[in-house]
């Protein structure tokens, strides 16, 4: 089992470079194939990226995320200091309406769903999502 990584960033326009920085660095080190590390980039990113677009609270308010791996499982925990959001309790966006007629939002998280294996939110005193990823063999490897 892997001891996992930590990365603590600021809410801000950086902090999507800083936790793909820190999951490249994790990859790499797990030497994950590149399937699996693609589908958790485009995940995280569009995790962190809509944190640092809604999570402002006024103050300095920061997120924490740690990677793991357990075995042939990839576990991504993702912990923001912004106002109380389940996104998993939003419905999941009909994609058969024209895009005029569609209710914004919700894209994001299909995403990440259609991504991972595994997504679970909890509110403790911050927002807490976990996304998990099964590994395969890489073939190339």
């Amino acid at each position: 089992m892997s001891a996992g990584r930590h990365t603590h960033a600021i809410i801000e326009a950086s902090a999507v470079e800083q936790v793909a920085d820190s999951l490249g660095a994790f990859c790499a080190e797990e030497r994950l194939p590149h399937e699996a590390a693609w589908r958790l980039r485009v995940a995280l990113d569009e995790i962190v990226a809509n944190i640092v677009s809604y999570g402002k609270t006024g103050g300095l308010a920061a997120l924490d995320v740690w990677f793991r791996r357990l075995g042939d499982v990839v576990e991504v925990t993702i912990e923001d200091d912004g106002p109380a959001f389940d996104p998993l309790a939003r419905p999941a966006p009909d994609l058969g309406l024209p895009l005029e007629a569609r209710t914004p939002g919700g894209l994001g998280i299909a995403l990440v769903r259609a991504l991972m294996d595994d997504v679970r939110y909890a509110r403790t005193n911050r927002n807490v999502l976990t996304i998990r990823k099964h590994i395969d063999a890489d073939p190339e490897d």
